[in-house]
Formats: C-alpha cells, sequence, structure tokens
C-alpha cells in the first residue's frame, strides 16, 4: 500500500473519530432526544430528562476518548508529536473499531426484525474507522519507531 492511501485510511479514521466526539460533546445543547436518538443507554437518556449530571458527563467522556482516537490517528501520520504507546493505542482503537462494526452480525443473523439504518450505518462507519486505525497500526509497526518531534 503507498503512502498516500495509508495516510488517508488514518485521516478517515481520524474524521469519523472526531466527529464522533463533537456529536458526543453537543448532545447535553441537544437534550434528552438527541441522547434516545444516538442509542444513548436508557440510564442517561433518563438523566438528560432529569436534568441531573450523568447524561453530560457520560457525553464528555465519550466523546472525550473519540478525541483521543483522533489524536492518535494525527500523530501516527506524522502531523503532531508522537503520542506515548502509539502502536499499541492503534492496535487497541483499530479492534475495538473492527469489533464495533462486526457486533451488528450476530443480530443481524439472530434478531433482524431489532435492526434498521441507525444501526447498520453505525456499525459500518465504525468498521471503516477501524480499518483505518488498523492500516495505520501495521504501518507503524512495519517501519521503525518515529521519535517524538522536539519543541520548538
Amino acid at each position: 500500500m503507498n503512502e498516500q492511501a495509508k495516510q488517508t485510511a488514518l485521516l478517515t479514521g481520524a474524521a469519523i473519530s472526531l466527529f464522533g466526539a463533537v456529536i458526543h460533546w453537543i448532545s447535553p445543547l441537544l437534550g434528552p432526544d438527541w441522547y434516545a436518538w444516538l442509542r444513548a443507554p436508557k440510564f442517561v437518556v433518563e438523566s438528560a430528562r432529569a436534568g441531573t449530571w450523568p447524561a453530560p458527563t457520560c457525553a464528555v467522556l465519550i466523546g472525550g476518548l473519540m478525541f483521543i482516537c483522533a489524536l492518535y490517528a494525527w500523530s501516527a501520520m506524522g502531523r503532531m508529536a508522537r503520542l506515548p504507546l502509539l502502536r499499541t493505542a492503534l492496535v487497541a482503537i483499530a479492534a475495538i473499531g473492527l469489533l464495533r462494526g462486526l457486533a451488528l452480525l450476530p443480530y443481524a443473523w439472530n434478531m433482524p426484525q431489532l435492526l434498521d439504518t441507525f444501526d447498520v450505518v453505525g456499525s459500518l462507519v465504525w468498521f471503516v474507522a477501524g480499518l483505518g486505525f488498523a492500516v495505520g497500526a501495521r504501518q507503524n509497526w512495519a517501519g521503525p519507531a518515529r521519535p517524538a518531534r522536539q519543541a520548538a
């Protein structure tokens, strides 16, 4: 795979992660119906309706984790300083994305009546993100470790 394709794969994973972070961060502003549409757990939706802290806290934390995923992609592309445990993080993020994408298959086989467009699109998007991070992990594992960028 050429360098441009590898960069595109990582950029795709970063973009999906960043988009996921943003939609989670705006959830507290958009209210309980937005949480429900995003398939938040019942206790989170109830928290949003009650105006209690678990809903916004969960949204901010999950958005933060997704943002960290985007940072690791940017680091792997060489667009920022090398983050700690870069290779390990890329493998873990890739595995989570791929598993999230593949999790749809048992449901599609056993309970297809419970699936809708949101489930299918969400699974495909995260599978694509997982592939992007997997390509990045492979790229970073195959070559020598890129040294951390020195502050100017």
